[in-house]
């Protein structure tokens, strides 16, 4: 028999390396599919309304319990939140902004802008700008200053 001939047998009788790491890597635990899928609203009812009235006969059918109850209570927890978010909002400037309620009103005003966005003329300011950059350079204050804050206090 030829050199080539063995290792084509040999490789024909030996399981490959891969399957073998597999198999080892395997852990055995029983825990397959089963009950209904985790997004089957219908078939879920049952099993967790059993979680209340069945005592569970074994661990699988309390885990299934379980699995099934999570869906309704995800959505009752979620509903919850978001009834209370809706009935008692909070009073953040943030969330007046950005709540649900106020998100039409702000996609509107994002495309019908009322002021232009650049300007079209110069804008005429009150400040005598190098005449307050002399004063503050020269004397470190502004003439005037103090006599408002005395008025204040």
């Amino acid at each position: 028999m030829s050199l080539v001939a063995a290792a084509a047998r040999a490789s024909r009788t030996r399981a490959p390396r891969a399957n073998l790491c597999q198999l080892q890597a395997r852990r055995c635990l029983g825990e397959t599919t089963t009950g209904p899928a985790p997004l089957d609203i219908k078939a879920n009812v049952k099993p967790a309304i059993e979680f209340f009235t069945k005592d569970p006969v074994s661990y699988t059918e309390f885990k299934q319990q379980c699995s099934s109850l999570r869906i309704f209570a995800f959505i009752g927890v979620n509903a919850a939140i978001v009834t209370s978010l809706f009935l008692d909002p909070p009073k953040s400037s943030y969330w007046r902004t950005y709540s649900p309620l106020y998100l039409l009103s702000s996609i509107g005003g994002a495309f019908g802008s009322k002021q232009p966005l650049f300007l079209t003329e110069k804008v005429e300011r009150e400040v005598d700008v190098p005449d307050l950059y002399k004063q503050l350079s020269l004397n470190r204050r502004i003439e005037g200053a103090e006599a408002e804050e005395e008025e204040e206090h």
